[in-house]
């Protein structure tokens, strides 16, 4: 039977895919899952959903708030969860998911002029972990993602016999896609060059085909920048290319305890195994990271074997170049920022979806496995189609926490009223989002002035965070870092609120020292542990399933009130 047009495969793929991910969606119920950082995205998004004129654009995301911003009005016009945005964008993550998997799908037809190969490959990628978890959760990265990976593809169809046109137009994809999100540039910028360096022309063109790359990236941005212009908090060309994200702050710093979370990032990569947010918890998981990273060695390994007689190939050089370029730049700019991060492993880590679907075409064509061939392509069906049922499976964990956080913050202010407490929290909570999401858009007291004395609603939602000074305070001693805590601990006391403690509370020394490791600050905890112990002292107050154990917090020799 003669299978369909390749234009009718694209088409079938997008909308089998987005329907897919739609159910999934509306089956979990729960849009945060491992991370939240997604409720903070919408509502910063807000300003390009009610007044697209007024809205201030983002260094860093310069064209993703404008672009989700349009596509989140369209579904308010259309009554598709009129208001809420931060469901909105899990569905507009599942859009772009779909067309990423038609570009995915397209590379591999072309790559391997076989249909069940370019199926099975396909479907490898949609189940792998974090692009999964990314198309059903409303994180930000999915379109750049999608814009990223078409160049990333499409020059590895061209870079084996590169022209300064095609360069350019990789060029003008690749810079829509960090001008997404910015952090995108380094790592796919070092894979494209190095597949231009390496090409089998001779240096004076290469070099030629280097600069017309670079070039092209500098114009695009320049035309995005003029087309900008006068815009409320546009930039200029540097300041467009270069932002300097997550430089000089707790997030950045080469630390072991990265390793850790680098395991944790890799592994989930594949297999989603668990929540593992800190150096601690990736601890705890050590076997099921483990598994999930070896298996990917050994696809890598395989890959390498299987591949070996082609590695003359300029086609498969130019892919390598591009891929594996790719994987050790972003790994390596992982390793200074958030390894265990989803959106900061997903750009790094497609290798992993290229090397099966080489691996697969690979199998398929052979030609001597005779009466084994429909055993070989069962093997392969049921390999490519395991990450999905795993991943999925894996999520299930998650499904309906969002409805559940929501009346956790209600049952939580039956026992703490907004408008008498100040919550100390390790700065991470889960919770934390719903409260900054639902009751007032305010941050930590490191950053929002204390408000007048208690009773007040002004704002609703008054915090603390452990992890502030940390983030945005690299310079500071551990000393410095605890007196500071102290002194908004001692003031919402003095202003007649009550503090209420999460249960972080219950962490050892070594624990606390092993969370502030992600953020390179480990060597703060025995301060700050000694400060909050020695103190202060806590009652129980409040306990639930979801949110954990709140205590509230008194001085030493206070006596509960």
């Amino acid at each position: 039977m003669r299978a369909p047009s390749l234009g009718w495969q694209l088409a079938l793929a997008f909308l089998l895919t987005l329907l897919f991910l739609v159910g999934l969606i509306g089956w979990l119920q729960n849009v945060h899952i491992l991370t939240a950082n997604g409720m903070y995205k919408s509502i910063e998004a807000e300003p390009w959903i009610h007044d697209f004129a007024q809205a201030r654009l983002d260094q860093s995301n310069y064209l993703y708030f404008p672009l989700y911003g349009a596509m989140a009005r369209l579904l308010d016009t259309l009554g598709i969860l009129r208001g809420t945005a931060w469901k909105q964008f899990a569905y507009l993550n599942a859009f772009w998911a779909s067309l990423c998997i038609v570009i995915v799908y397209a590379f591999f037809h072309r790559l391997t002029h076989n249909t069940a190969a370019t199926v099975l490959a396909t479907l490898f990628h949609l189940g792998t972990g974090f692009f999964l978890l990314l198309s059903v959760i409303s994180e930000d990265i999915m379109p750049a993602y999608t814009v990223l990976m078409g160049s990333m593809l499409l020059a590895g169809l061209w870079f084996d016999r590169p022209t300064h046109l095609r360069v350019a137009l990789v060029a003008a994809i690749f810079t829509l896609a960090w001008l997404i999100e910015w952090r995108l540039i380094f790592p796919t910028l070092v894979g494209l060059l190095l597949a231009l360096a390496i090409a089998d022309l001779p240096l004076r063109r290469r070099l030629g085909l280097i600069a017309t790359l670079l070039v092209s990236i500098v114009a695009v941005t320049g035309i995005v920048q003029q087309i900008w212009e006068g815009h409320n908090g546009a930039l200029g060309l540097f300041d467009i290319l270069w932002t300097g994200k997550g430089v000089g702050t707790g997030w950045g710093g080469f630390v072991w305890a990265k390793a850790w979370m680098m395991l944790s990032g890799v592994g989930n990569y594949f297999l989603i195994t668990g929540n593992y947010f800190d150096p601690a918890s990736a601890m705890r998981g050590l076997f099921a990271l483990s598994v999930s990273t070896l298996l990917q060695l050994a696809i890598f390994i395989l890959g390498i074997v299987v591949l070996w007689p082609q590695r003359n190939d300029r086609r498969l050089r130019a892919i390598a170049a591009i891929f594996f370029g790719t994987l050790a730049a972003g790994q390596a700019m992982n390793f200074y920022s958030q390894p265990q991060d989803p959106q900061m492993q997903i750009n790094a880590m497609p290798w992993l979806t290229v090397m099966w679907a080489l691996i697969v075409a690979t199998m398929v064509a052979r030609q001597t496995w005779g009466q084994a061939r429909a055993w070989v392509m069962a093997t392969l069906a049921i390999l490519s189609f395991a990450p999905l049922a795993w991943n999925v499976a894996s999520l299930s964990r998650w499904r309906g926490t969002d409805a559940a956080s929501i009346a956790a913050l209600v049952d939580l202010e039956q026992h703490f009223p907004s408008d008498r407490t100040v919550f100390l929290y390790w700065g991470f909570e889960p919770i934390a989002t719903w409260q900054y999401a639902l009751w007032s858009h305010t941050w930590d007291w490191d950053i929002v002035p204390p408000p007048g004395r208690a009773p007040s609603d002004q704002p609703r939602f008054k915090w603390i965070a452990v992890d502030a000074a940390a983030i945005r305070h690299v310079q500071w001693t551990a000393a410095e870092h605890a007196a500071a805590l102290k002194q908004q601990i001692d003031l919402a006391l003095q202003l007649g609120y009550r503090v209420a403690v999460s249960d972080f509370w219950d962490w050892s020394e070594p624990e606390l020292a092993q969370h502030l490791g992600g953020l390179a600050a480990a060597n703060r905890a025995p301060a700050i542990y000694a400060m909050l112990h020695d103190t202060y002292e806590v009652r129980p107050v409040y306990r639930n399933a979801l949110i954990g154990q709140y205590y509230e917090l008194h001085p030493h020799s206070v006596g509960a009130r």
